[in-house]
């Protein structure tokens, strides 16, 4: 069991004074624009990386990132998790193998931008994580409504219109909605509070606001998701990693259409 203060930090943007032009008039105004803090992630007592995120969730980021990167695989292995606003540190110790935790011991930054990740988690994710159950029947309505609710989630993005979002869904409710600047640590969110909580994630929906890269593919492969969906695009690398993983694909969810990539881990229905 993950052990910590309470890491929630609710001074999440600042307003700073700039200017707006609107229909041919520039006034003074006071633009609301998200925060960006970099926290560095000491495992075991040594210094891993910093990335660069919204100061919300760092339990559910670092651990998400953990579980993504296949150092990660069960809440016992948690032995403390601590976040410290003041000094920007977040501290996680491990009771996994040695061969594991050689995984990230890399030590660099991760920018908050949509470009972070590190290379050598794509490589591992090019094969299934395991053997998958049944696939999931999922009504295509259930596929439109659960992004309607990620796009219309009021939450950062409705005050400063510069973060991404991230969601667990079944196909009848979302059960979590977490933001950051960057898709991939939101999707590091997800992946964390659904390992902290117990979710099962083999018959439930990923959604992002972001496009789906190879690295969005490693961390729901690593998760076990069958389904990764956004509202944007995906690469041709990830929709091929994809059918390695047997993971489905769905594109450009809008106005009642969306492009579905088929690979084993879901069957539509037209319910």
């Amino acid at each position: 069991m993950a052990k910590g203060g309470d890491d929630s930090n609710p001074e999440l943007t600042v307003a700073i004074s700039g200017k707006r032009y609107n229909n041919g008039i520039l006034e003074p105004k006071a633009i609301h624009l998200a925060k960006e803090v970099p926290y560095t992630l000491f495992l075991n007592d040594r210094e891993i990386l910093s990335i660069s995120t919204l100061p919300s969730h760092l339990r559910e980021l670092f651990i998400g990132f953990l579980v993504s990167e296949g150092v990660l695989r069960k809440r016992e292995e948690i032995k403390e998790c601590h976040v410290d606003h003041d000094s920007k540190l977040v501290r996680i110790e491990l009771n996994v193998p040695r061969k594991r935790l050689a995984q990230v011991e890399r030590k660099g930054m991760l920018t908050s931008g949509c470009a972070g990740g590190m290379v050598f988690s794509v490589q591992t994710a090019s094969k299934p994580m395991q053997e998958r159950r049944e696939p999931m029947h999922i009504p295509s309505s259930s596929v439109l409504k659960r992004m309607h609710e990620l796009d219309t989630f009021s939450g950062l993005y409705s005050i400063t219109r510069g973060v991404h979002a991230a969601a667990v869904a079944s196909t009848s409710e979302t059960l979590a909605t977490l933001e950051d600047l960057g898709r991939h640590n939101a999707i590091d969110k997800i992946v964390g509070y659904c390992f902290l909580n117990q979710i099962e994630t083999q018959d439930k929906l990923l959604l992002t606001t972001g496009r789906i890269t190879s690295e969005v593919l490693v961390k729901a492969a690593r998760s076990c998701f069958p389904i990764v969906i956004s509202r944007s695009s995906a690469s041709a690398l990830a929709v091929a990693m994809a059918k390695q993983s047997q993971i489905d694909v769905i594109t450009y969810v809008r106005a009642g259409r969306f492009n579905y990539f088929p690979h084993g881990g879901t069957e539509l229905t037209e319910e």
